[in-house]
């Protein structure tokens, strides 16, 4: 039997339409994921909601329960494609930091669990940037958060968006990071920041995701460490050292230290050798591909770093 023209025309545009999807799924984990933030004792959690552009975004926010005896200080961190605030705080075990360090954790949640991270090539219609500066101006004015001290970090899709909130409000963020996510070539045109950022990076080599090496349209994982690196006017190459195998995963991990930077601003690169589209020192596959080292933890890590600044 021969198939009629506008019978094989609709089967060609089921077929993109699922390849599509298929595409979508590949780039998200495939998970039954876990709705609701797992509680901490010593953790409080609160939501808002706010609008921009006519639509609205819920924010969490995770504070100690004890009282500081001065203002706190608070790390906006920005979830992966596919994923949420909650998921994205049980993932890294932001309750765990709060608790010990009484820093204030932001969590905005993207809309259609994706961020407008490409200046120029993105077509949703959504300000991200924008949504992200009110929540950071809105935390300082409402609670006892301290303007000067207030950090950025986001993982994959939430790691693209905080390096162009880098490059584009430098002045309300003290200090960034960013885990497997690489340079926009189309970022790289436009970023030319007001200020110098300390900012930190993480990777894995053997990430099937996002790739460690450089591709169309995206630097590889130690060029986007180099960029941030001039950014800050580091004028000589990194200091490279092996950090002790504490675990026997499969993984190691190499760090890149830019010190000599005019700004004074450093950067920090840590190559995970062996390493995944993984959140390094998680407990929770959740559906990401590759190795997860657990030779350091990275939110530990990146706190470390972040909280020695101040704007």
């Amino acid at each position: 039997m021969q198939l009629k023209p506008k019978f094989l025309s609709a089967l060609q545009t089921l077929g993109i339409a699922v390849l599509a999807l298929l595409a979508q799924a590949w780039l998200m984990p495939s998970v039954a994921k876990a709705s609701r933030f797992q509680p901490v004792n010593g953790v409080t959690t609160f939501e808002a909601e706010f609008t921009v552009g006519g639509r609205s975004r819920r924010v969490l926010y995770l504070r100690p329960v004890a009282n500081p005896t001065g203002l706190a200080p608070a790390i906006v961190v920005l979830h992966y494609a596919g994923g949420n605030s909650e998921e994205m705080a049980n993932l890294i075990e932001l309750g765990q930091l709060v608790r010990d360090t009484g820093v204030w954790a932001i969590l905005p949640n993207s809309r259609g669990r994706n961020w407008a991270f490409d200046p120029v090539r993105d077509r949703s219609g959504l300000d991200d940037v924008g949504l992200i500066t009110r929540i950071i101006d809105n935390a300082v004015a409402a609670y006892p958060i301290d303007a000067r001290r207030v950090y950025m970090t986001g993982f994959s899709s939430g790691g693209f968006m905080t390096q162009r909130y880098v490059c584009e409000h430098p002045e309300r963020v003290a200090a960034a990071a960013y885990v497997s996510s690489t340079l926009l070539d189309s970022l790289r045109k436009v970023c030319k920041p007001s200020l110098p950022t300390p900012i930190i990076g993480m990777h894995g080599n053997r990430d099937a995701k996002v790739s460690y090496k450089k591709r169309l349209g995206l630097s590889s994982a130690p060029g986007t460490a180099l960029f941030f690196a001039r950014l800050n006017r580091c004028l000589t190459p990194p200091l490279r050292s092996k950090l002790p195998n504490l675990a026997n995963d499969g993984t190691t991990v190499l760090l890149d230290s830019y010190d000599s930077c005019a700004s004074p601003q450093p950067v920090r690169f840590y190559t995970i050798d062996g390493g995944g589209h993984t959140w390094p020192g998680n407990h929770y596959q959740l559906g990401f591909t590759g190795r997860t080292s657990q030779d350091i933890d990275a939110t530990r890590v990146i706190w470390n770093f972040v909280r020695n600044y101040s704007r």
